[in-house]
């Protein structure tokens, strides 16, 4: 159950990405920031998953990640608590084997336990309240045996201290900003789970979860390859 604090803290974040649905497909676009985060994400999910799995994309934005996996011939059932990216994602895509809902308690997925071959959320996990109880409910919905394919923010990275400097100086005046300077303030202060790998590999543990590969590198993001069933976490977690 959300506390009143962690119910704010998802309205929040509904309204802040409804607003971001308006251009969020071109950091998927040739160029943007974000279209690397396609092969990052789908060829681990080829090595571990066959063809013709069922994936549940958790934080689907405007569909980028579920069309991408479609096409590698995935079942893909796509969620976002933002119902303006569902809609903008509907609208771009109509792939008979992608299912876009929005979904607005992500705490009570509307799945079956074990339902999943996988599941996929990149760049979601940092945002949701309360972490623990969603990594459980993720890991009630997947098949034992299956997997989690999710990026966090890399904390080892300078351009995560230097936000977190931001965080401090930022926030306390950010009734004094421009409005582009609020839109940052907005998302450091949404941006709350910046866990070490150390950290989220506990925190995985502790919710059902095995850690058997990461990818850090020199990115700010952080990719975390984990399997459903086993209770004991790997201190030799491979590279992806």
């Amino acid at each position: 159950m959300k506390s009143d604090l962690d119910a704010r803290s998802s309205a929040h974040c509904q309204t802040y990405f409804d607003e971001a649905s308006k251009s969020w497909e071109l950091k998927y676009a040739p160029g943007g920031s974000m279209v690397g985060r396609l092969a990052r994400i789908v060829e681990p999910l080829k090595r571990q998953v066959p063809a013709g799995g069922r994936i549940l994309e958790f934080g689907c934005g405007t569909g980028d990640i579920a069309a991408q996996c479609a096409s590698e011939g995935y079942k893909v059932d796509a969620v976002d608590l933002s119902t303006k990216m569902i809609e903008r994602a509907r609208s771009r895509f109509r792939i008979e084997s992608v299912d876009f809902n929005a979904c607005a308690d992500t705490l009570k997925l509307p799945f079956a336990g074990g339902t999943f071959d996988a599941i996929v959320a990149s760049s979601v996990l940092e945002y949701v309240r309360p972490i623990k109880q969603q990594l459980e409910e993720l890991q009630r919905v997947c098949k034992v045996g299956g997997h989690s394919f999710i990026t966090v923010p890399n904390m080892a990275h300078p351009l995560r201290w230097l936000e977190e400097v931001e965080k401090r100086i930022v926030i306390p005046i950010r009734g004094r900003l421009s409005r582009a300077w609020r839109a940052r303030d907005e998302y450091l202060a949404l941006s709350v789970n910046r866990q070490s790998l150390r950290e989220w590999t506990e925190l995985f543990t502790r919710t059902g979860w095995k850690v058997i590969a990461t990818e850090q590198l020199f990115r700010p993001l952080m990719l975390i390859v984990a399997e459903k069933g086993a209770t004991i976490a790997s201190n030799n977690a491979k590279p992806v």
